[in-house]
């Protein structure tokens, strides 16, 4: 009976562990379930909230795509004013602290300018007529606006290095003086510059001086302004506590500067539209001679077509040539040696293009390699007198001007780099009519 008692109880004992172990796998189990399912539930909420702030793709609203292009284009004109008031201020570290000492700061300038014509280079493409999606609009808008602040940040470092090295070490005094032998050096030259712009404007039209119709005026404003700046600078000079006489001094030197180079901008000017002039009359002589060619052409025309176009074209340069000076059948605006170039050439291009279809290739080459010369000269005419008028006015023209400015640059250098004298001639073409363009812009944003 004992043992049967045992057997008994160890049996009721085995069955109740048993029954314990079972609620608690079940137990557990339950746990495991509860903790997962709230972990998935808090990744589904960050995943949800990660992903809510944009819009897939990571694409962004249109106003913001405006404020970017806007913010592109604030920076694109600090930089280009940048680079220009650095190429100054290079030049006057050279010549007080030495190129060794200087390298640094030629070594940012360089690369800022290749920055700044990177940047150009996705403008032009933001702005020519092809279509973009808003994706590229974006990725060149940033690039633009990353490549802008990196050089304008290595800039103002490298500029800010030299305005303490120029405190320390120019000796305020001996500045001054340079900067009132500046003044008076560049007053002197008022009166020649005066004659000199008298001379173009009663040589030449308002249109073909334009740029520096101003200019003797603007810059004999200047150099007033830098002297009474110079007087003020001087002032300071008996004040032992005064910190600003080097900014003054530099103030008077840059609006001396600046004179200089107003002055500067109308001899250059007269050189080049006397260029022009004998660019016109060069050219005058030698569509004379396409004409007896393109006479035959018309006369031995392959087809009636051909030989039409020929006819139409050779009736179109005649009557350009006709209305220069000399030809006794009316009078071209002379004035304008540049928009009298222009439309020679205009119709020297139609002819081109009516004989390229009667004349082999060594033929059109040739004729090519001829024109070319004369509107490489056209071209970088007019980007230099762009150039001078933009630099001279710096912050009151806006991108459009500039941008139209850097892509003639780069056509006339795709130009003067082609081998091909007929590609060559067509890249330089453009080239002339995106600075003439950038003229036109550059001289309303002035005047507004």
């Amino acid at each position: 009976m004992l043992i049967l008692a045992i057997r008994a109880a160890s049996s009721d004992l085995v069955q109740a562990v048993t029954t314990a172990l079972v609620t608690i796998l079940v137990l557990f189990a339950i746990v495991v379930i509860v903790g997962f399912t709230i972990l998935a539930r808090r990744k589904a909420r960050g995943t949800a909230v990660t992903a809510s702030p944009a819009a897939p793709g990571g694409s962004t609203t249109p106003s913001g795509d405006a404020e970017l292009a806007t913010r592109a284009n604030i920076l694109l004109v600090r930089l280009d004013d940048a680079v220009a008031q650095a190429d100054d201020d290079l030049g006057f570290a050279i010549a007080q602290f030495g190129d060794e000492r200087s390298r640094s700061f030629a070594d940012a300038l360089a690369a800022a300018k290749r920055d700044l014509t990177e940047s150009f280079r996705l403008k032009q493409r933001l702005d020519d007529s092809q279509p973009d999606t808003a994706t590229q609009r974006r990725e060149w808008n940033g690039r633009i606006i990353h490549l802008c602040e990196s050089s304008q940040m290595t800039l103002t470092e490298e500029a800010a290095t030299f305005d303490a090295l120029r405190r320390r070490e120019t000796d305020a005094p001996t500045a001054l003086g340079e900067v009132r032998m500046l003044v008076v050096a560049t007053s002197m030259r008022v009166p020649t510059s005066g004659s000199t712009l008298t001379a173009l404007a009663a040589r030449y039209s308002p249109a073909a001086i334009a740029t520096v119709s101003g200019n003797v005026s603007e810059a004999r404003e200047l150099l007033t302004t830098a002297g009474q700046g110079a007087e003020a600078a001087n002032a300071r000079l008996a004040d032992p506590l005064a910190t600003d006489v080097a900014d003054r001094v530099q103030d008077a030197r840059a609006t001396a500067t600046r004179a200089m180079r107003l002055l500067d901008a109308v001899d250059a000017l007269g050189a080049t539209l006397g260029e022009q002039s004998d660019r016109l009359s060069r050219l005058a002589s030698q569509s004379q001679a396409d004409l007896a060619e393109a006479r035959i052409a018309r006369d031995s025309a392959p087809d009636p077509i051909s030989g039409a176009a020929i006819g139409s074209a050779v009736t179109g340069l005649e009557s350009v040539l006709g209305s220069l000076p000399g030809s006794g059948l009316g009078s071209l605006d002379t004035g304008d040696p540049a928009t009298s170039l222009t439309r020679l050439e205009g119709s020297v291009a139609t002819l081109d293009s009516a004989l390229a279809t009667a004349r082999n290739q060594t033929q059109r080459l040739e004729h090519a390699s001829a024109a070319l010369v004369g509107v490489l000269v056209s071209a970088r005419s007019q980007i230099a007198a762009t150039q001078d008028f933009i630099t001279s006015r710096r912050g009151g023209v806006g991108t459009d001007a500039r941008t139209r400015l850097a892509e003639a640059q780069r056509l006339l250098e795709v130009a003067e780099a082609q081998s091909d004298p007929v590609a060559a001639l067509d890249s330089a073409r453009s080239s002339a009519t995106y600075s003439r363009d950038a003229d036109a812009l550059a001289r309303f944003d002035a005047h507004r």
